[in-house]
C-alpha cells in the first residue's frame, strides 16, 4: 500500500485533518512562541506529522534563534499512528538538522496515556469526526469516555441522536482535565459545530469536566475560506483557559473578504445554547428582547419522513391513478406496482415551496396507519401488490440501520418508515426548508387533491401540522415574525445541514 493511501485511509477511519503550516506558525508565534523560549511547555496532544511542533522550529530558524536540547525538551507530541511520527522525524532531520529527543514525541492514544503529560499550553487539531463515523472497535474503545467526561448522560445517547457528537469534543475535554496545568491555555483547530449544533455537542457547552471548569476566550471563524483541502463543513480556531468560569459574550472574529471582523457570541436562552453571533447591538438587543412563540403541544415542530436509506423503494416520480382510490406507481428501478391510494402522498422537492400552487411531482408509499404506526402484516397481506411488491426488498428493508427503526424490524414491521405520527396526516402543513438555507420562508401546504397531505423528505424539510387553514394561518403569521430570521443568521448556520431544523426551532417556542 503507497503512503498516499495509508494516509487517506488513516483519514478517514479517524478523522485526521492536517494542518497547513503556514496557519500553525501564525498561531504559535501570536500566542506561544515567546512564552516558549521563556521555559513554557507545549503539548500537541493529537499531533499528526508534527506540523505545529515544526512551527516552533521553523519560526527559531528564521529568528535565528538556537535550537538547543534544553528549549526542545519543552515541546511535546502524542500521535497515534506510528508513520506520521516516523514521517515527522525523518522532516526534522533533514530540515532543521537537529535530534528531536525521542521521547518527546510518543506514540499513542491521548485517551488513553499511562503517564500523562502535563504542560503549561497545548495546542494542535483534533479529529474531525462524529462518533457515529468512527471504525467499529474504536467506538467500543472509546465509547465509556463520552459518559466519563460528561458529553452523555448515559451510552445509549451514542446511539440516539448524540451519535453526532464530535470526537473533537471528548479530546477536548480530556486534554483540558488531564494534560493542560492549571489556569493554562490551548488553542486548536475544530470544528465549529461544537459551538454552534443543536443537540450532540450541547454538553461539551457546560464548560466544565469532572468538576474543573474552563472557558473559550475567542472563537475565529474562517467562515467558509478554504484553509483545509476537503473539509466541507464550517471549522476556527477556538482559545481555551483552564481553571476560569465561563462568562459571555465571548470574542467571536469573523473573515470576510480577505479580512478579520470583531464580533460577539453568547448562547440565547440556555447557558448550553449553540452561540449567536452578533455583529451590532442593535441586532442583539432585539434578540435579546425576543418573546417565545407560543403555540398549543401538538404543533411541534417535525422532520419528514425518514425511509432509512429505502428512498428508491418508498419514493416514486411516476405515479397515476387507475381507477377509484388506485395509484399505479413506477419505481425508479421499473417496477410497476397498483396501490390503495390512502398509502400514497405527495412527496416535496425542490419547488415545492417556492410554487404559488404545487402539484405533486413525486409521491411517497407510506404503509402507515392515520395513527402513525405501521399497518398490520395482515392488512398488508390483503394488498396484495403492494405485499408482493415489498417483499421483493424485505431483504434490504430488514438490513437498514439505525436504533429507532430496528426497534419496529425487530418487531416483525420491516416495512416500517420514521417520522410517521398522527402529525404526518393532518390535512395543512406550515413547511420550510430546514437544510441548506439561509433565508427562513415558511409556505402552508393545503392537501392535494388527489394525494391528500403533503409529506416533507427526512432533514430536508420541517414542518408544523395543522388541522384547519385558520390554524395554519395563525401558525404561519407566528413564523413570518423577521426576528426569527435574525435569530436563524445569528447562528450561522446558513447553507448547512443544520440552518432550522426542529430542534433549532423548538428554543423559539414554549408549548403549552
Amino acid at each position: 500500500m503507497s503512503r498516499i493511501t495509508q494516509i487517506e485511509n488513516y483519514n478517514r477511519k479517524f478523522g485526521a485533518v492536517f494542518t497547513p503550516l503556514s496557519w500553525a506558525k501564525r498561531i504559535v508565534e501570536k500566542h506561544f512562541f515567546n512564552q516558549w523560549l521563556e521555559g513554557a511547555t507545549i503539548l500537541d496532544p493529537t499531533a499528526g506529522e508534527g506540523v505545529f511542533i515544526e512551527a516552533f522550529l521553523c519560526i527559531a530558524k528564521e529568528k535565528s534563534i538556537k535550537l538547543t536540547n534544553e528549549n526542545l525538551s519543552r515541546l511535546f507530541g502524542i500521535e497515534l499512528n506510528q508513520k506520521f511520527i516516523d514521517n515527522f522525524f525523518q522532516r526534522v532531520n533533514s530540515v532543521y538538522f537537529i535530534e528531536f529527543p525521542k521521547s518527546n514525541y510518543r506514540q499513542g492514544d491521548i485517551l488513553f496515556q499511562a503517564n500523562e503529560i502535563k504542560a503549561d499550553f497545548l495546542v494542535g487539531n483534533p479529529p474531525w469526526v462524529n462518533f457515529t463515523d468512527l471504525d467499529d472497535d474504536y467506538k467500543e474503545k472509546i465509547k465509556h469516555l463520552f459518559l466519563e467526561f460528561g458529553l452523555v448522560a448515559n451510552q445509549k445517547d451514542l446511539l440516539l441522536g448524540n451519535a453526532r457528537t464530535d470526537i473533537a469534543s471528548l479530546i477536548l475535554l480530556k486534554v483540558l482535565h488531564s494534560n493542560l496545568k492549571e489556569n493554562g491555555k490551548a488553542i486548536f483547530f475544530l470544528p465549529l459545530s461544537i459551538f454552534q449544533n443543536d443537540g450532540a455537542n450541547q454538553q461539551f457547552r457546560n464548560y466544565k469536566v469532572k468538576g474543573i471548569e474552563f472557558c473559550v476566550e475567542d472563537i475565529i471563524d474562517f467562515n467558509g475560506n478554504k484553509i483545509f483541502e476537503d473539509i466541507l463543513g464550517r471549522y476556527g480556531v477556538a482559545l481555551f483557559h483552564r481553571n476560569i468560569k465561563q462568562k459571555f459574550p465571548i470574542k467571536y472574529h469573523v473573515l470576510e473578504n480577505g479580512k478579520w471582523h470583531s464580533r460577539k457570541a453568547k448562547p440565547l436562552f440556555s447557558s448550553t445554547d449553540p452561540l449567536t453571533v452578533f455583529d451590532n447591538e442593535e441586532t442583539e438587543s432585539r434578540l435579546d428582547g425576543f418573546q417565545k412563540i407560543v403555540l398549543a403541544r401538538h404543533f411541534q415542530p417535525r422532520q419528514g419522513v425518514n425511509t432509512c436509506g429505502a428512498n428508491d423503494i418508498f419514493f416514486f416520480g411516476s405515479f397515476k391513478l387507475v381507477g377509484q382510490n388506485r395509484v399505479e406507481l413506477k419505481s425508479k428501478s421499473g417496477e410497476t406496482v397498483i396501490v390503495d391510494s390512502n398509502y400514497v402522498y405527495p412527496l416535496t422537492v425542490s419547488s415545492t415551496l417556492t410554487s404559488e400552487t404545487p402539484q405533486p411531482e413525486k409521491v411517497i408509499l407510506i404503509p402507515h396507519q392515520q395513527n402513525g404506526k405501521p399497518i398490520d402484516l395482515e392488512t398488508l397481506q390483503q394488498e396484495e401488490g403492494l405485499f408482493s411488491y415489498l417483499l421483493k426488498h424485505k431483504t434490504l428493508l430488514e438490513n437498514r440501520k439505525g436504533v429507532l427503526i430496528n426497534t419496529w424490524i425487530n418487531k416483525g414491521y420491516w416495512w416500517a418508515l420514521m417520522g410517521i405520527g398522527v402529525y404526518s396526516f393532518v390535512p395543512y402543513k406550515i413547511m420550510w426548508k430546514a437544510f441548506g438555507d439561509s433565508v427562513f420562508k415558511p409556505k402552508i401546504l393545503k392537501p392535494d387533491k388527489n394525494f391528500g397531505s403533503w409529506q416533507g423528505n427526512q432533514s430536508l424539510n420541517a414542518f408544523i401540522g395543522a388541522s384547519t387553514l385558520d390554524e395554519a394561518n395563525e401558525i404561519y403569521n407566528k413564523l413570518t415574525n423577521p426576528i426569527i430570521q435574525d435569530y436563524l443568521a445569528s447562528l450561522r448556520m446558513q447553507g448547512t445541514c443544520n440552518w432550522a431544523q426542529p430542534g433549532r426551532m423548538k428554543k423559539l417556542m414554549e408549548f403549552v
